[in-house]
């Protein structure tokens, strides 16, 4: 087929048999010569790329890639690694792209091509799960096959490394360290808030590195203008170059969950897209997550999870009514005795009408361990045995929601 770039053999192979995709995902790519070039450090995956893409795609698309198994090199002693933080899994390649994230995508791939360029700084925001931190490693795992110096972290790695630095007498190595480096990748910059110490010494890293043209890429769950507590000449530093949001569509969320399946070899039925379509959010990691419990548990679990996640608000929502409050006040921060009570009698009843456990139940009240629900569940449970009135409102809210469940 002569020359092709990788994106044309991309959505080629996209057009054809989008389950190879998920077999490209275990290997570096690179362009080279007019070629395709697939890098590997396992042989068996060699072959096994260049049947299927012979088999799926035709054997003339065979001369316009090339693939090289590379020797793993022993670390030797003492020898500084060429970079910190980064996972080799996360590339270009295997980012599903759409309406959501296209811009984010295309600006991370042109600074991984033309780093300290145009786009410097580049600030990536948007919720959790939607793929900031896939692009910053992407972008990192780019440069290092440039023979760049990287280093990838979030923002309390960074603090507490800073920390550690200063009580070991090791803050002119840590400040040495960031400012050697050509590429500087710092996640989750929202942690920074309130940390006056830490700001300070990533701006000074900040200058150093942008006066000589090397590339810095943040990413946060919120615009810039939104931090709090970060001082006004740091985040003036972040709306500096370009700053690009990151969402999740409809369609792109729907190409996620089926490249998900597949990567787990799971059959990608309708079905069980649709229910992962309605079970999750937002939210990719989310989406990974309930695709493993499928492979783990199959896909009944999922529904019988989902069922119970409704019987809990059910409950909630009766025994709130029974009550006069609302059910949303259950899961709020208010502690007056009326309200505990009633929060307590209304776990109870969830873990002795429901086989959810104990940290789900604490999830459906905004909880964030279960040891409050451990406590109200055991209060209820002593009372009940000694206290006749409550043993009968009891037993009465629990044919009620017995004939509603």
């Amino acid at each position: 087929m002569g020359e092709m770039d990788l994106k044309t053999f991309l959505a080629y192979a996209r057009e054809r048999d989008k389950s190879l995709l998920s077999l490209i995902a275990n290997f570096r790519v690179d362009e080279r010569d007019g070629k395709v070039v697939f890098i590997t450090e396992d042989p068996r995956l060699k072959s096994q790329l260049l049947r299927t893409v012979a088999s799926k795609l035709g054997k003339n698309i065979l001369s316009s890639i090339e693939v090289v198994v590379e020797k793993k090199e022993e670390k030797k002693e003492g020898e500084a690694p060429p970079s910190e933080g980064l996972n080799p899994k996360y590339s270009f390649v295997n980012f599903v792209v759409g309406e959501g994230n296209r811009l984010a995508y295309e600006v991370a791939r042109e600074v991984a091509e033309n780093p300290g360029g145009l786009y410097n700084p580049l600030f990536i925001y948007g919720s959790v799960g939607l793929g900031k931190t896939h692009l910053l490693q992407a972008i990192g795992n780019t440069c290092v096959r440039k023979g760049l110096r990287v280093v990838y972290r979030s923002a309390t790695d960074f603090s507490e490394e800073m920390v550690e630095a200063f009580k070991g007498g090791g803050i002119k190595e840590f400040r040495d360290k960031y400012k050697s480096v050509d590429l500087l990748l710092l996640d989750d910059v929202q942690l920074l808030s309130g940390k006056t110490r830490t700001q300070e010494e990533l701006f000074n890293i900040f200058n150093h590195l942008f006066l000589r043209d090397k590339q810095i890429v943040f990413a946060s769950d919120r615009h810039p203008k939104e931090l709090r507590d970060v001082s006004d000449r740091l985040v003036s530093r972040f709306e500096g170059g370009v700053v690009v949001e990151v969402s999740l569509d409809e369609i792109t969320k729907l190409e996620i969950i089926k490249r998900k399946l597949q990567e787990l070899r799971i059959e990608v039925q309708e079905r069980i897209v649709q229910l992962v379509m309605e079970s999750t959010g937002d939210n990719v990691r989310e989406i990974e997550g309930l695709v493993r419990t499928i492979k783990l548990k199959g896909a009944d679990a999922v529904k019988k999870k989902n069922q119970e996640g409704s019987d809990l608000e059910k409950i909630k929502s009766i025994t709130a009514g029974y009550f006069g409050v609302k059910a949303q006040d259950l899961c709020g921060n208010t502690r007056s005795r009326k309200l505990n009570r009633i929060r307590h009698i209304a776990m109870y009843l969830c873990r002795k009408l429901t086989d959810a456990s104990l940290i789900e139940i604490a999830r459906a009240f905004g909880r964030r361990d279960h040891s409050t629900v451990i406590h109200g569940i055991r209060k209820i449970e002593e009372e009940r045995k000694r206290d006749r009135r409550l043993n009968n409102l009891l037993a009465f809210l629990e044919r009620q929601i017995g004939e509603r469940l």
